[in-house]
């Protein structure tokens, strides 16, 4: 059986942002508004699904554990810039010898419709993606949530991975607390994870405020 290999793919409904899957692992693709893209939490073995589609402009390591496939994206990409939260920038220089920027780099190239958001509470440095298209809403996370889809069913549903409480939390309540606000803000219809499927629908708002309860 031939192994199929890592393809760019569009988000369905949503302009300007692709992932990339290998295995449960996924990387996201997000135009900038210069025509170039930025690639969110690169994965291993999947440098060339990009191709020459559009420039790689930056290699964003959204925590400071996604960081092993850092060196083959910067092979790959030798003009992208690597960029971090002050956060993970320690760990991340440390475990890969490469320098990271600031995020401010990137920002000033962000479409009006995306945003970086970095939650409260956590000790790794995650930072997430927000994406505004028309009435939806999509937040691209690293580690806070991940996408469950059981066997038998056709949808998937928010969750935790069973290691994030230990080693992404360092204050529960106030991630917590920061969350329950964001809630507030906007509600994500779509939620885009490094970590399993993509959820979508209108219970995604319960799902996090149930996986917050349970903390």
């Amino acid at each position: 059986m031939t192994r199929q290999e890592p393809m760019l793919e569009s988000v369905k409904g949503i302009d300007g942002l692709w992932t990339i899957r290998r295995g449960n692992l996924r990387a996201t693709v997000a135009r900038l508004s210069d025509g170039g893209v930025c690639l969110y939490s690169p994965v291993e073995s999947t440098s060339t699904a990009l191709g020459h589609k559009e420039p790689v402009r930056f290699l964003f390591a959204p925590n400071h554990y996604h960081n092993k496939a850092i060196p083959e994206h910067v092979e790959a990409f030798g003009n992208a810039d690597l960029v971090c939260s002050d956060a993970a920038r320690p760990r991340l220089e440390k475990v890969t010898g490469s320098q990271f920027g600031s995020l401010s780099a990137l920002s000033e190239v962000l479409p009006q419709t995306v945003t970086l958001v970095e939650p409260e509470g956590l000790k790794t440095g995650e930072v997430w993606l927000v994406v505004r298209r028309g009435n939806e809403v999509v937040w691209v996370v690293t580690d806070a949530f991940c996408g469950i889809r059981q066997k038998g069913e056709d949808t998937a549903q928010i969750g935790f991975l069973k290691t994030f409480p230990k080693y992404g939390l360092k204050d529960k309540e106030r991630f917590s607390n920061w969350v329950r606000n964001r809630l507030g803000e906007d509600v994500p219809s779509v939620v885009v994870p490094c970590h399993g499927e993509i959820v979508r629908g209108p219970e995604i708002r319960n799902g996090i405020m149930a996986l917050l309860d349970g903390l």
